[in-house]
């Protein structure tokens, strides 16, 4: 069985050295991305929240695969208009799709803490990806994965709960991601909000 680079047509590699390959080029290409972080990010930050909403989305990122421009002048509001034109099968595991990346202090907020991630989005045309994916991504000490979840053209608030890894020392760069069009059909989505909660611990 041939891996599912080769069906590109580019490269013939082994089913057994595709998974080990695959992952190294996913490390290079997300620190890539992450070398590009935006260090002027206008989110708003609080002690338990963190939010990108109007102009903070003109600080998002695009991974490989993806593309990402600010529309402050759109009729919704200031939006972040996202598409992808590699489907998700072949390029998510190697891409951060459309990034946000979270300030530092904050991040250490969340260290050991569970989370709520949310997302504010619709697609633009009817015919439109009736799913996205979004997750959390840290510097190797453990993301949430990608979850998929279901869009229409009104805009909906995408969530998912996740219990973030004990901080213990690594370098700084997370962010919060999105897959736009899992079919790679470049039709565009709208991000209008995206809020990361730190929710009150309960007893165990």
């Amino acid at each position: 069985m041939m891996s599912r680079l080769a069906t590109l047509g580019r490269i013939n590699v082994p089913d057994w050295a595709f998974y080990p390959l695959a992952a190294g080029i996913a490390a290079l290409l997300i620190t890539a991305a992450l070398l590009m972080r935006p260090y002027n990010a206008a989110a708003v930050v609080t002690e338990n929240e963190l939010v990108f909403q109007g102009v903070a989305l003109a600080d998002l990122v695009n991974g490989p695969g993806t593309n990402v421009r600010f529309d402050p002048g759109h009729e919704d509001g200031p939006v972040a208009r996202a598409s992808s034109t590699a489907s998700f099968e072949m390029a998510g595991p190697l891409s951060a799709g459309i990034a946000a990346f979270v300030p530092d202090a904050f991040e250490t907020r969340i260290s050991g803490r569970r989370i709520r991630v949310e997302y504010q989005v619709r697609a633009v045309e009817a015919d439109g990806p009736q799913t996205v994916h979004i997750g959390y991504f840290t510097s190797g000490y453990g993301d949430s994965g990608w979850r998929e979840q279901p869009i229409t053209t009104r805009y909906t608030t995408l969530s998912f709960e996740w219990d973030a890894p004990v901080y213990d020392g690594q370098e700084f760069n997370e962010s919060v991601g999105i897959w736009p069009d899992p079919e790679g059909k470049n039709r565009e989505i709208l991000i209008r909000r995206i809020r990361i909660f730190i929710l009150p611990d309960t007893p165990r």
